[in-house]
């Protein structure tokens, strides 16, 4: 069975992994998601390498 990962900027997603043994596939989210994560970040003052690079995560194997 394959395991599907979301990538979140705080919590607006911006990429999908699907992982199934050796093989994955990743795609990322429609442009106004990276427009949204920009916007964010430059509101929150996130405009710094490493701030902007901390809030990055991806969720759990489903």
């Amino acid at each position: 069975m394959a395991d599907l990962i979301v990538v979140y900027w705080r919590d607006i997603p911006a990429q999908v992994i699907v992982k199934k043994g050796r093989q994955n596939a990743k795609r990322e989210l429609p442009l106004r998601f990276t427009e949204a994560i920009d916007m964010c970040a430059m509101r929150t003052g996130a405009g710094g390498t490493d701030d902007y690079l901390a809030d990055w995560r991806k969720s759990d194997p489903v």
